[in-house]
């Protein structure tokens, strides 16, 4: 099953609901390794604790969307391609507070274990790192 309409799902989502948010998204498939919810923990721009999810769409492509403390909410803010198990492509947003919005190239790096992820990505010249821990599934 491919869920594509969960913007609604999402808008203003507290950590206490994401079991309704598993079950229905992520239920009766076998997950990839980017999907699931995870938790900012590092960056070069921006503040840590923003939790994001991926979800497989029906072109095979991998949205993500932040779901809690994040400066965008409920809306598609990167959109990747699986080139290997560790490895994805594709672009995300990045978000300025004057309401502009560019999007740009970037690529994911999944740890070994599938616990952690790396993503780069660039807007107008700069670039931007963030670390990411797993948070379900676990």
């Amino acid at each position: 099953m491919f869920f594509t309409p969960i913007l609604i799902f999402v808008k203003n989502l507290l950590s206490s609901e994401y079991s309704d948010l598993i079950k229905k998204v992520y239920s009766d498939r076998k997950l990839d390794s980017i999907e699931g919810i995870w938790i900012k923990t590092q960056a070069n721009e921006g503040p840590n604790g923003c939790i994001t999810m991926f979800y497989k769409t029906e072109n095979e492509d991998y949205h993500q969307i932040h779901i809690e403390s994040c400066f965008v909410i409920g809306e598609v803010t990167g959109k990747q391609k699986k080139l290997n198990k560790n490895y994805y492509e594709g672009e995300n947003a990045v978000y300025f507070f004057d309401g502009t919005v560019n999007w740009g190239a970037s690529n994911i790096k999944i740890s070994q274990d599938l616990n952690t992820f790396s993503i780069t990505h660039n807007s107008y010249g700069n670039t931007f790192f963030e670390q990411w821990k797993r948070v379900w599934p676990k």
